[in-house]
């Protein structure tokens, strides 16, 4: 298995067999780091494929799971009968942060939510100098089938059978000819039989990348940000996003900014909502 682009996200392809070709997030990863000094393989939590229309190229890139900051191979810490040595009590640092990466295109974009926002955001446009050539191991689900984003009962059946859940939501901006495919596994599906006013589904998910489409960056992997996105059956052509920001407190603690979501947004989409069966049922 290897990095794959692919210029159209649900057709067929490798060990989809008949069903839609969308990642299985249970079995892909990446290796950002991928020298023997250090590698490190961390699951993936949203691919993300950049298409430049004018110039006909796709280009994907893989949102990894976070961790916290850490004295990684307990470096500093010492396990003898001396104890610890200063500051390297655990192989956690102290203050800690998460740590969440984007990487594609030969670039990466950190992610760091430290106590001070202002030093949250790293774009390095190529690490394969420090870091060597980051690796991916990419498995493609199995049996994997489409349910109509604009009905309930598909939807309803498939969570309601402990079905595996894939978004696929494709936005574009008309102005830059640039489209970008999201994908993400389904990890909070809310269902609602009797109400509002109507039987309606609603998917509440993330981390996911989010780039913004509405002007050049370079390097390219730059227009990214971390995001959590939400789509409801009731508007199959909407998606909703609020992004992880530095964002000001309220009285009386104005002039002091935090990382937060916020800043909701929607964004007119092409959402697909794909379903893979547990093997016991293949």
């Amino acid at each position: 298995m290897g990095n794959t682009s692919s210029s159209n996200p649900v057709h067929p392809q490798g060990n989809a067999g008949d069903g839609v070709a969308c990642l299985d997030y249970a079995h892909s990863y990446m290796w950002p780091y991928c020298r023997s000094r250090d590698a490190v393989r961390v699951a993936i939590d949203s691919r993300i494929i950049l298409y430049d229309d004018a110039a006909g190229t796709p280009t994907e890139y893989f949102l990894g799971a976070s961790c916290k900051s850490e004295d990684t191979y307990g470096v500093y810490k010492d396990y003898g009968e001396n104890g610890f040595k200063p500051g390297a009590n655990t192989l956690f640092t102290d203050p800690n942060y998460d740590f969440t990466w984007i990487v594609g295109g030969g670039g990466t974009v950190i992610f760091r939510r430290k106590l001070d926002p202002e030093k949250y955001r790293d774009v390095l446009a190529d690490t394969s100098a420090d870091w060597g050539e980051p690796r991916f191991q990419l498995k493609f689900a199995e049996a994997a089938y489409p349910i109509p984003t604009d009905q309930f009962e598909p939807a309803a059946q498939a969570t309601d059978a402990g079905h595996a859940l894939v978004g696929q939501t494709e936005i574009a901006d008309a102005g830059t000819g640039r489209r970008a495919m999201i994908e993400y596994p389904v990890k909070t599906m809310n269902l609602s039989r009797d109400g509002f006013p109507d039987s309606v589904w609603q998917i509440d998910t993330g981390p996911v990348g989010v780039p913004d489409l509405s002007r050049d960056y370079d390097p390219p992997i730059s227009a990214f940000s971390l995001g959590f996105i939400a789509i409801i059956s009731r508007l199959p052509g909407a998606a909703d996003f609020v992004i992880e920001q530095p964002t000001s407190l309220p009285p009386p603690n104005e002039g002091v900014q935090v990382l937060h979501y916020s800043g909701p947004f929607s964004l007119r989409a092409t959402n697909r909502l794909v379903g893979i069966p547990p093997p016991e049922q293949r």
